[in-house]
């Protein structure tokens, strides 16, 4: 990119995306965002949109930092059961 504006860059056109997360079963946690990610060897997790470490995914609700608002929408179908289940 350096070489595209040797001057320096003056000013950024933005843009923006809208993403749609589907948590199962009302369970909203980071755990299953697809966007939280495990560093597997030093046992730590990221978002992958925040860039934000996450110390625990498996707390039930999301971080301060996290853009993901929840809609309440359902998405699927919801099981009826039977009596007794």
């Amino acid at each position: 990119m350096a070489s595209d504006f040797p001057q320096g860059v003056a000013y950024f056109t933005n843009g923006e995306i809208r993403l749609v997360v589907h948590f199962p079963e009302n369970k909203v946690m980071c755990r299953y965002c697809p966007f939280c990610r495990s560093e597997s060897e030093l046992g730590r997790f990221w978002c992958r949109i925040t860039n934000n470490m996450i110390y625990n995914p498996n707390v039930p609700e999301l971080p301060e930092h996290c853009l993901v608002e929840i809609t309440g929408e359902i998405t699927g179908t919801v099981p009826k059961y039977k009596k007794g289940d």
